[in-house]
């Protein structure tokens, strides 16, 4: 987390907090995101040439279905050039709701696609091993050969053949040193 956006995205949390209002902040700053993401959009709010007021009647249109909370947030972003900054201030955001609700994000790699039924027991086992309710993207990997690998935070579970060929490959590789017994 930068540490710029990280104190952003504590602000909304600790406002959200306040309000009981954490999905309508999450759902704006997802919008607040991909508005000041939008290539042309931030060229229009990065140009030194462009009056300040031009950009402030450009964030009131595009951005007119956020609450006035997070377009606020938006301007003072544009303000301090650091609309930048939005994608990373939304996923700062999202990983202290997480954090609140007890929930642990998991991106999950398969080497062929799988279906909804053994998604969900991948989820679940998971869910077990990290005592946590766990939320998962999942994503194809031809490279993993066969199995899964998933990344739960800063935990890794590894259940590709092509781990356990490496393993294999150098426990294969090392000299194997036989001793003798004592006669």
């Amino acid at each position: 987390m930068a540490p710029k956006a990280r104190r952003y995205a504590q602000a909304a949390f600790d406002i959200a907090s306040e309000n009981d209002t954490f999905d309508e902040w999450a759902a704006d700053l997802d919008t607040l995101a991909t508005a000041l993401g939008d290539e042309d959009f931030a060229a229009l709010l990065d140009a030194p040439q462009v009056p300040m007021s031009v950009k402030m009647d450009g964030i009131d249109k595009v951005l007119g279905d956020v609450g006035d909370k997070a377009q606020n947030l938006a301007k003072l972003l544009v303000t301090h050039s650091a609309s930048w900054i939005a994608p990373a201030v939304r996923d700062d955001y999202r990983a202290m709701l997480d954090a609140e609700r007890g929930i642990a994000r998991a991106d999950i790699a398969t080497a062929v696609p799988i279906d909804d039924a053994v998604r969900s027991e991948i989820v679940t086992r998971l869910s077990a091993l990290v005592g946590q309710e766990v939320k998962a993207t999942f994503r194809e990997d031809p490279e993993i050969l066969s199995g899964i690998v998933a990344r739960v935070g800063d935990r890794l579970v590894d259940g590709s053949v092509r781990s356990k060929l490496q393993s294999l490959r150098q426990t294969l590789g090392r000299p194997v040193v036989v001793t003798r017994g004592e006669d």
